[in-house]
């Protein structure tokens, strides 16, 4: 009898697959709301791309023009998730290479990595002081290269494991303003 019941193997599969089932059901979960996060993206960025050539256009210098274009994006995110918030930031630079730099261009003369000892620099955000970060908010002026980023902060798809900020999508694009008149140099500075 306790040979026969040793080798009994009824049952077994049903074990295995209560074993088994909890890990197989979190991964397919996982799947499926990281396609979502990825579809998400797809939307936003898309979106992006179609925004930024809108507002790099001479009609968009105003603010309602840029507020209808920004809520065409909203608009669009919503249909994908409902409770989703699009906010944007712009920030203009007066070139590219300004972009990739954190700080405003200055001459270095003493090497030591900052503006002072009547260096100059050329003051791209207008403010009269050598900033770390270069760049002004807004959408800046002719010519102007502007970084457009939205942040998508919507409440996850999981029933479970969500922390306190939710999820977040973050896109980015950059667009030149097209040049309606030339462009003014950015006035030279000295650092004290």
């Amino acid at each position: 009898m306790l040979r026969r019941i040793h080798h009994d193997t009824r049952g077994a599969a049903m074990i295995e697959f209560a074993i088994v089932a909890p890990v197989l059901i979190l991964m397919i979960i996982g799947g499926l709301a990281a396609g979502h996060t990825l579809y998400v993206k797809s939307v936003l960025d898309g979106e992006m791309q179609k925004a930024s050539r809108d507002t790099s256009l001479e009609d968009a210098a105003g603010d309602a023009r840029r507020t209808a274009i920004q809520d065409r994006v909203r608009q669009q995110v919503r249909q994908v998730i409902k409770n989703g918030r699009v906010d944007f930031k712009l920030t203009s630079f007066q070139d590219y290479k300004n972009v990739e730099q954190v700080f405003e261009e200055y001459t270095d003369g003493n090497h030591n990595g900052t503006c002072d000892n009547d260096e100059s620099f050329v003051d791209g955000n207008k403010n009269g002081v050598w900033d770390r970060k270069g760049g002004f908010d807004g959408v800046g002026g002719s010519k102007d290269v502007v970084v457009m980023t939205a942040t998508l902060t919507y409440a996850s798809i999981l029933p479970f494991g969500q922390n306190a900020n939710g999820m977040k999508v973050e896109s980015s694009t950059l667009l030149r303003n097209q040049p309606s008149v030339d462009q003014a140099a950015a006035p030279m500075g000295v650092c004290k």
